[in-house]
């Protein structure tokens, strides 16, 4: 058996990859092509003299830069394998990319697409499973088996991918109950994306909150998640947050079936500002609204200083800046941190490290940094990684890096042993999960109730059933009563409060106690509306409340702020 790899477009995402195996079938050089970014020609890639025979073609998602020359890698009838739900979105993502990328013979991609959720034969003793991947809704990596002789040989493909869930779909395992002996490895990375999402999410909540028209401006899957956090974070804190998907990214949430709370879809709209909505927020791409459905309604909130504009972009774009509306802008690149990269190759532990989607000083950083052999090309030559002598290094790595990997567990191979073969030990599925976890997403829970003074629920609940208790007569927990509102029975030390700290305590107890039996309640919100100037946005105001009209304003822990009534008086 020979395995070899070849970088399909070094020059340019560098995402593509493609596989050679020797030894499965009679004069032929099996090839499977990993993704087809920009610029990737199978004409150019595989020989024909030479009996190089494209097997399959696997697509990991339904990002641009992994699919944008499927249509002109396509050759000797080559299935194209994806996972289940980036299958059942291809469709839709090539209806709105074609009037503006140059995609080709997407009718006979869709024609030849093969979605796949479990084990699938390439060619005799040559089958692939995809796994989680976390990184976009629905994305995978592949794990294929090879199995010649006596040899089995694992690789494994990560593609794009994220140790985070991906709205509501899982991430990568670096756990998989397999001896993996090649990782082909994306390792671009994002170390502020967490971050970053945590802001965007808290930003949006904000200016739903404060009473502004919100559009977000968002690529298709991208809006997917966004659209899953926001819905599922109101429904977690029982908050009134209305969202809207339009255009293409109500397609995908249609698509794939999505029912999260709180979120409506149009995929089709006459009148923009029927989309649009106070108190609410709409999503739709692209993700700078120049083109699209997203121009649309941004032309429409676009002179209106009470309206928002929330753009999430990738790298390298540029934002609309200009407009009377509030805009914001925040770049998100849905990658793992470079531990992350460092806890995978670890965790796997195999022969051979293929980096991709990196190149230059990005890439070489890599070079004999673990007990791997670690593969940083760039160019299109073929590279052998496995032939009749065993396992092959690169010709840069040092003598130390060969006794690291000489000496580690996968070097003899065949370890999956026959309960793989026979489906016995079973991989993490890509399908989406039923729970819900938004920290697993990558949202901060912890900075977002800071930053809107949104409390925990289970301190809600137990501060409910403590006003409660002072309602009908109870004690709080500190206090010197039982709840019978017998006297409880105690000594008087040298502590003790005197009486006149005593009898304060009382009349405060029993100002709350009044309030709490005699005063409506109603929640509000505080908005800052700039120059220093607070207000509050009542939820649910009563019908018999004037402008003008001066109300007290009890804060939590019984304190009531003249400064609010002021605010209340001048600006109702």
């Amino acid at each position: 058996m020979e395995i070899q790899f070849q970088h399909a477009n070094p020059y340019s995402g560098r995402e593509s990859v493609v596989l050679r195996i020797d030894g499965l079938l009679a004069d032929q050089t099996v090839c499977v092509l990993v993704d087809a970014g920009q610029n990737v020609s199978t004409d150019d890639l595989l020989d024909d003299d030479a009996d190089e025979y494209l097997a399959a073609i696997c697509l990991t998602h339904a990002h641009l830069d992994h699919y944008q020359s499927l249509g002109d890698a396509l050759a000797h009838g080559a299935p194209v394998y994806a996972a289940t739900e980036t299958a059942t979105m291809l469709e839709d993502v090539f209806a709105a990319g074609a009037d503006h990328y140059d995609l080709s013979n997407t009718d006979r991609v869709l024609d030849q697409l093969d979605p796949i959720g479990g084990w699938t034969q390439i060619v005799p003793d040559l089958r692939v499973h995809p796994v989680p991947a976390g990184h976009t809704p629905g994305a995978a990596g592949f794990l294929f088996e090879v199995t010649a002789a006596d040899e089995r040989r694992t690789i494994l493909v990560t593609g794009d991918f994220t140790t985070r869930r991906a709205a509501g779909y899982p991430g990568f395992d670096r756990d998989l109950p397999v001896d993996v002996d090649v990782l082909v490895l994306t390792a671009a990375t994002s170390e502020d994306f967490e971050a970053t999402l945590t802001d965007a999410v808290g930003t949006i909540c904000e200016r739903v909150w404060a009473g502004s028209t919100v559009l977000t401006t968002a690529s298709g899957l991208t809006g997917l998640h966004l659209a899953y956090l926001l819905g599922q974070l109101a429904d977690q804190w029982d908050e009134r947050l209305p969202i809207t998907l339009a255009g293409h990214v109500a397609k995908l949430y249609d698509r794939l079936e999505y029912t999260v709370p709180n979120v409506e879809t149009t995929a089709e709209f006459a009148d923009p500002a029927a989309v649009l909505e106070e108190d609410g927020v709409t999503i739709a791409g692209p993700e700078v609204p120049i083109d699209g459905s997203a121009k649309r309604l941004f032309e429409t909130i676009a002179d209106d200083p009470g309206a928002t504009l929330v753009q999430l972009i990738n790298s390298g774009t540029d934002p609309v800046t200009s407009a009377a509306c509030t805009t914001h802008q925040f770049s998100l690149s849905n990658h793992p941190t470079p531990k992350t990269i460092d806890d995978v190759v670890e965790a796997l532990s195999p022969v051979h490290v293929v980096i991709t989607h990196q190149q230059g000083a990005a890439a070489n950083q890599y070079k004999d940094k673990y007990a791997s052999y670690v593969w940083a090309t760039d160019d299109t030559d073929c590279y052998t990684l496995l032939d009749d002598s065993g396992w092959t290094p690169p010709p840069w790595v040092t003598a130390s890096t060969k006794r690291r990997v000489q000496s580690g567990p996968t070097t003899m191979g065949g370890t999956l042993g026959d309960a793989i073969a026979d489906a016995e030990i079973p991989l993490p599925s890509v399908t989406r999960r039923e729970d819900v976890d938004l920290e697993a997403e990558g949202l901060d829970l912890a900075a977002l109730r800071d930053r809107l003074s949104v409390e925990p629920e289970a301190q809600a609940h137990q501060e409910t059933a403590a006003t409660q208790q002072d309602a009908d007569g109870g004690v709080d927990a500190t206090g010197p009563a039982r709840a019978d509102g017998s006297a409880e029975d105690w000594a008087a030390t040298d502590d003790d409060p005197d009486i006149e700290t005593v009898l304060a305590g009382m009349d405060a107890r029993l100002d709350r106690i009044e309030a709490a039996v005699t005063d409506r309640g109603v929640d509000a919100r505080v908005v800052d509306a700039g120059d220093g100037t607070l207000l509050l946005r009542l939820e649910d105001p009563p019908d018999d409340l004037e402008h003008g009209q001066r109300l007290r304003v009890v804060l939590p822990g019984g304190r009531a702020s003249d400064a609010a009534a002021d605010h209340a008086d001048q600006d109702s």
